[in-house]
């Protein structure tokens, strides 16, 4: 990774720190948020998992209002930092716990992979 990557990595996990602390407090089961990049084609390659504490809660979500609010607050904080996703219904993930408990006995790492 370049030092140029480096800091936009930095300014990329910071921005993503702060939209999830934010959103943690005013979306009802919203627990925490990752990411994955490649610098080498980061437009493409991005996508970001939005992670609930269970179904019931995920699914409440995906057909309120909320989804579309979050989203589009997502899409321009990603752009302050140059990037623009390509393909949203693609590149925003939402996932829970609870599915990660019962597929992949809680392994963040291996269900994300």
């Amino acid at each position: 990774m370049t030092k140029t990557d480096k800091k936009r990595d930095k300014q990329l996990r910071e921005l993503l720190t702060r939209l999830c602390e934010q959103h943690c407090k005013i979306i009802k089961g919203f627990s925490w948020l990752t990411h994955h990049i490649d610098w080498k084609n980061p437009q493409a390659s991005f996508t970001l998992t939005v992670v609930f504490d269970n179904d019931t809660e995920r699914d409440a979500f995906i057909s309120s209002g909320e989804r579309a609010r979050l989203e589009r607050v997502i899409q321009i904080s990603l752009k302050s930092v140059g990037l623009n996703l390509k393909n949203a219904a693609k590149q925003l993930r939402y996932d829970t716990e609870e599915q990660c408990q019962l597929q992949h006995q809680g392994n963040w790492a291996k269900r994300l992979n």
